[in-house]
């Protein structure tokens, strides 16, 4: 899938939505766009109806557990490798690239989806190497914006002015009744999942690094892990992840790629506030993980997390965790040669942090 795939699965009256508010640019690129997301929405509308006429009373009965494992931390730090390790556990459940795509009816819907689907989503990821599958662990960011029709995403679609789209999102999360109406859609999603699988909620979203405050309301026993790595990786990685993701999903003519500078800013924001509400946590609550050792020796840094968090590491997830880490051995990561003038940029917004952790 190489374009239009942020909302594509999206019901038609939210889609719509989002178009009377944001507006198209009239051009063949993004008419067509138009057109794929708008045959989309009607039939994500169709099986959503069928949908809540089966499950609707056993959504609304389901108990919602307290306790997921979420991963925090900015884009690019390795959240999308430690999420797709230990969403290899069996005791966990994690969205699918499937169910966060089709949030409104994936209990029901997989048969009519699959044939397609599976031909449009196969490969890798357009920003590095990682496996797309239909079965892949996908954050639910992606769900959280087809049903709430909130995210900052949505200035990734429908952009609107210079500069990154992130820096006008305090918080990342919409006001007043919206609010409300974001926090049902995600007891929603999280429900309708552990119908599919009632086990350990697993969640990765990078979105959720400035919600700790509404998570535990949410889930008042949440334990959070978070990724960190050297700003000179996750700064122009970042950069170029939402150039690609912007180029490949706007439906204007108004994208442009985000500075060094804002990139740099936004991960500084970010890492002081979520150390700031980490602090607030119970240390068995938390836990912190350096990309750059997690990489160097994953079985060991996750064995350490479990038994931070009391969390049984068995052996049938050990032998998976051999498996898939045999089967990536020869994984090229992208490689970039930094300028020295963006690393000056990088310096001068987040020396001190690096300082800190020792990231020379």
């Amino acid at each position: 899938m190489k374009s239009a795939y942020l909302i594509a699965g999206t019901r038609l009256t939210r889609f719509l939505k989002l178009v009377a508010r944001n507006g198209i640019s009239i051009y063949p690129k993004y008419l067509v766009r138009f057109l794929f997301l708008f045959q989309n929405g009607a039939w994500a509308s169709i099986f959503h109806r069928k949908e809540k006429k089966i499950y609707g009373e056993k959504i609304n009965n389901q108990k919602l557990s307290d306790n997921p494992v979420i991963i925090i931390g900015h884009w690019r730090t390795g959240s999308t490798f430690l999420h797709q390790l230990l969403s290899l556990d069996p005791n966990f459940v994690t969205p699918t690239v499937f169910q966060a795509s089709i949030p409104d009816s994936f209990l029901t819907s997989r048969k009519s989806y699959e044939p397609l689907m599976s031909r449009m989503i196969k490969g890798t990821r357009p920003m590095d190497q990682v496996k797309l599958g239909l079965d892949e662990p996908l954050e639910d960011e992606y769900a959280l914006f087809r049903l709430s029709g909130y995210s900052p995403l949505e200035q990734v679609i429908f952009p609107k002015k210079e500069g990154y789209f992130l820096k006008n999102y305090p918080g990342f999360l919409p006001k007043n009744e919206k609010l409300q109406k974001w926090k049902d859609s995600l007891i929603y999603f999280y429900k309708k999942l552990l119908i599919y699988s009632p086990k350990t909620i697993l969640i990765k979203n990078p979105f959720h690094s400035l919600r700790l405050d509404v998570l535990n309301e949410i889930f008042p026993n949440a334990r959070y892990v978070h990724i960190i790595r050297h700003p000179y990786s996750v700064v122009p990685s970042t950069q170029r992840m939402w150039d690609i993701v912007g180029t490949q999903n706007s439906m204007n003519t108004h994208w442009q790629k985000p500075s060094i500078k804002d990139v740099s800013e936004v991960l500084n924001e970010m890492i002081n506030t979520i150390e700031t509400d980490l602090k607030k946590l119970a240390d068995n609550r938390k836990y912190e993980i350096k990309f750059e050792e997690f990489e160097k020796n994953p079985k060991e840094t996750i064995k350490s997390m479990y038994g931070h968090f009391n969390i049984d590491y068995s052996n049938e997830f050990d032998l998976k965790l051999n498996d898939f880490l045999l089967s990536i051995s020869d994984y090229q990561k992208n490689k970039y040669t930094l300028p020295e003038e963006n690393k000056t940029i990088i310096n001068s917004v987040l020396k001190p942090w690096m300082n800190k952790n020792k990231y020379e």
